[in-house]
């Protein structure tokens, strides 16, 4: 009796320690894998922090530059603050990038040199301010064009060092994939072994009847847990999947509008049964006022706008309710937009400790932690791309706008010249170019300081935008000369417009630090094209010309040059 029990039970149990070694070395691997993907992870967001702190140096670097070369070209002491703050914000910005770099002996070097580059820029933008404090604004443009002339080592050696991080970043990776190909290769022989030996113990033990029915239903049941296994992967790949063409889209944006679009048709296939509402922060940050909504069920949330204050979120810039939080109250927007029941989440959209706006979603099933994670992550990638498409709406605002006037600069009329001759060619239509000039702008900075000076030049480039129409093109051309680019327009009307301009400059009633200033006056040349010339360079010479005539006859007149040939 005693020989036929081991003879039956001797072979299950090599078989069960067989599976036991065989889970136990799937479990090491696993162990391995999860503890060598975590150190990977580490590695890889270090190699993003550096990255992206790289980026950040190099954008206070370039907007000192900025400042500093404005400066020297109009002496506003608004820049030179803005010079010493963001010269301050690259010392903190390059010791991070040192703290980053500190276990990277290379990368380390490269920050120090990127250290030593900075000082030597930065010395040449101390020349341009205290040249022009000392020797006067020629001295300061000088230095200003040495500058922009010079090469530029320190976005070479950060491009540099960013690449150098990139190459970490894909040798980390094949080491991530390389580690899961073995335990993958691990895991299919165990999970093999372990099916072989579950299978001939069921065979062994087919004579006893009720040990099969449990070992069938606990079969069945594991192949329903790895079919909702299997399901819950299928779906995380896809959101995964979805959310990199989300960042890839959002990347490609080149307005924020765009970006409010692809989220608007990203959102609903990510979160399915969720309802929500995009709103984003007025540039005046008084208000919240709402793009989008998506979702068919739930009340109105984009009907109103509404104040930062009525949001927890914007609040405490982090989500609410916050994961683990209960009995907590609901935003008061969407109590006002009419959100009684159900679970509410609001997640705020920040970056760079800037907060830009509000995710509000509304769903009749409780938001889990997976959900929330990949809320987090879309709220991320939106909020970068906004900011990333603001800053370059700035970016491309600054580089066609006169920082005093508002008005175009001469590069944009330098610019616009051709493309307006072809539209006037095709629709055989006329140009009118202005060439104004305003009267005695010296004697008027020497008698009432530049500060007063500055004040008419803004007041009158204010007046001159709101004098033209939409089409037409008002710039500052340079110190106190301006230009006016009217299309579609001909000789008699020009000159109405001219005189109109005069005209209300002459009203012009001007203040400055609460003292009336006296009126100041304009001369205007006009030019027309093609009557006076056939090239931007003639119509621009011609209205010169015109403007030149309208000063030796006494300034504060319209000179057309038809009339000066």
């Amino acid at each position: 009796m005693r020989e036929r029990y081991w003879r039956f039970v001797g072979p299950l149990i090599l078989k069960f320690s067989a599976g036991a070694l065989l889970v136990l070395l799937l479990a090491a691997a696993g162990f391995y894998t999860s503890r060598d993907y975590a150190a990977n992870q580490q590695l890889t967001l270090h190699a993003y922090k550096v990255r992206e702190q790289i980026l950040l140096l190099l954008y206070r670097q370039r907007a000192a530059g900025v400042e500093a070369r404005s400066y020297g070209l109009t002496g506003n002491e608004i820049h030179a603050t803005l010079y010493y703050r963001y010269s301050g914000e690259v010392d903190q910005e390059l010791e991070q990038l040192r703290q980053l770099v500190a276990d990277n002996p290379s990368q380390l070097a490269n920050a120090t040199r990127l250290g030593e580059l900075v000082l030597e820029r930065r010395a040449l933008f101390n020349s341009i301010i205290s040249d022009y404090h000392v020797r006067g604004r020629a001295a300061a443009y000088a230095d200003v064009l040495a500058a922009a002339n010079q090469p530029r080592p320190i976005d070479e050696l950060a491009l540099h060092m960013r690449d150098v991080e990139g190459d970490l970043l894909k040798a980390r990776e094949a080491r991530t994939d390389r580690s899961q190909i073995v335990v993958a290769a691990i895991a299919l022989f165990a999970t093999s072994a372990v099916l072989a030996l579950m299978l001939r113990a069921f065979l062994t033990i087919t004579s006893e009847l009720r040990k099969r029915l449990r070992t069938e239903r606990r079969l069945e049941e594991d192949s329903g847990k790895l079919q909702h296994s299997l399901r819950e992967a299928e779906s995380m790949a896809l959101s995964l999947r979805q959310l990199s063409s989300l960042g890839e889209m959002l990347q490609s944006c080149r307005e924020p509008d765009e970006a409010i679009a692809v989220v608007e048709r990203a959102l609903p296939q990510l979160l399915p049964g969720v309802s929500g509402c995009l709103a984003l922060i007025n540039p005046s940050h008084n208000l919240v006022e709402p793009q989008l909504q998506w979702g068919v069920r739930g009340p109105d949330l984009v009907a109103a706008v509404f104040a930062p204050d009525d949001c927890w979120a914007l609040r405490r810039s982090r989500p609410h309710p916050d994961l683990g939080e209960t009995a907590t109250p609901v935003c008061t927007h969407m109590v006002h937009a009419g959100v009684t029941a159900g679970h509410t989440l609001c997640l705020p959209l920040v970056t760079q400790g800037q907060a830009l706006g509000v995710l509000s979603l509304v769903a009749d099933h409780v938001i889990d932690a997976a959900q929330r994670e990949l809320l987090l992550t879309v709220g991320d990638q939106l909020a970068l791309a906004i900011a990333n498409l603001r800053l370059q709406q700035s970016l491309r605002e600054q580089s066609i706008r006169d920082p005093l006037t508002g008005l175009f600069n001469r590069r944009y009329l330098e610019a616009s010249l051709p493309r307006e001759f072809s539209r006037a060619d095709r629709r055989k239509g006329q140009l009118a170019l202005l060439m104004l000039d305003l009267d005695h702008f010296k004697r008027y900075n020497d008698r009432h300081g530049h500060d007063a000076g500055d004040a008419l030049l803004a007041q009158f480039g204010a007046q001159l935008a709101q004098l033209c129409r939409a089409e037409d093109i008002p710039c500052r051309y340079g110190g106190e000369e301006f230009t006016v680019l009217l299309v579609d327009i001909d000789a008699r009307r020009a000159r109405e417009r001219a005189e109109a301009i005069r005209a209300a400059t002459a009203r012009l009633e001007l203040r400055h630090r609460g003292q009336r200033l006296p009126a100041a006056s304009v001369s205007i040349g006009i030019a027309i094209y093609p009557d006076d010339a056939g090239t931007p360079e003639e119509l621009k010479r011609t209205a010169d010309q015109a403007l030149y005539r309208a000063k030796r006859e006494g300034r504060d007149r319209v000179v057309a040059h038809a009339l000066v040939a």
